[in-house]
């Protein structure tokens, strides 16, 4: 698995956009919706604690978390305004890490 170095703003905006992917209910299966929301905690717990040994379900859906904070951003995922907001909060950081994660992991 390649390695991408993250600093301490770049883990805050993967740890909101992991926070909030289980709430968009993007799956199609509940089965999906629990591997993701599994899959979601454990990438958090590794990234608080620093630990580089992701897997790769737990990439999968850090990336897939930052799509969605992207989407949202540019209006193509719609969320209430709260959300939205927050979002926004992090765009230049989630911008940066969707092309790192899609250069790095693809």
């Amino acid at each position: 698995m390649k390695h991408i170095t993250l600093n301490d703003s770049e883990i805050g905006a993967i740890l909101f956009s992991l926070s909030l992917l289980p709430s968009l209910k993007l799956e199609k299966t509940e089965e999906q919706a629990r591997i993701n929301q599994n899959c979601c905690i454990s990438a958090g717990r590794k990234l608080m604690l620093k630990d580089s040994d992701i897997e790769p379900n737990e990439f999968r859906v850090i990336s897939a978390s930052l799509q969605a904070v992207q989407l949202i951003n540019n209006n193509a995922l719609d969320v209430d305004c709260k959300t939205k907001n927050e979002c926004l909060n992090y765009s230049d950081i989630v911008d940066k890490l969707v092309y790192a994660f899609d250069v790095q992991f693809s």
